[in-house]
């Protein structure tokens, strides 16, 4: 099974993701867009895990939500990894409490990295929205961007929870499956 830890987009984040992308979209860049119901955080990838050791990573994830307290995050702007000169991800930021998403993040690195998942590196929040697949129209996506990122703000939103994630991919794109829930309890 291939796996990832993650917090969902709440259907107004979803619904402003979308309305960004088809602005963006307009300008005709060779993008590959996220779909609507796959917007997601990714707060950790797991790549390929079996059965064995998934009940190891239930438990283990179940104690990162043991120790986290619920927190709130909002979207704020728009941007490119590794960055706009040689754009490869079109992302939307998020931010708010991120020292609570970020204690999250550590605690599942850490109650995953006994059991041989290698700790993430940073942790930059975003919701990515498309995969950059070639350098057509980029300069008018990127004027695009740049001026939709001032006024892409959204209230804040709950994350009461995180959810280990199952990736099926499919000529179609991926199609992401709920394994579990973890509530934030801390």
């Amino acid at each position: 099974m291939r796996a990832f830890v993650a917090i969902p987009a709440p259907e107004s984040v979803k619904e402003q993701a979308d309305q960004i992308r088809a602005r963006l979209s307009r300008t005709n860049p060779d993008v590959k867009w996220v779909e609507y119901s796959n917007y997601h955080l990714t707060l950790k990838f797991l790549g390929d895990i079996d059965e064995r050791q998934l009940s190891k990573i239930r438990e283990r994830l179940r104690q990162a939500g043991e120790y986290c307290p619920p927190f709130y995050l909002k979207v704020s702007g728009l941007g490119f990894f590794p960055n706009k000169r040689k754009p490869r991800v079109v992302w939307m930021g998020l931010d708010g409490d991120t020292s609570q998403a970020e204690f999250l993040a550590e605690r599942i690195d850490a109650y995953l990295q006994d059991i041989g998942f290698e700790p993430e590196k940073s942790h930059r929040f975003h919701i990515t929205l498309g995969r950059v697949r070639s350098e057509r129209n980029i300069e008018a996506l990127l004027q695009q961007a740049n001026m939709l990122d001032s006024v892409i703000r959204n209230g804040l939103f709950p994350v009461q929870a995180f959810y280990l994630m199952e990736s099926r991919l499919s000529k179609q794109g991926p199609q992401y499956r709920v394994e579990q829930a973890y509530a934030l309890r801390g």
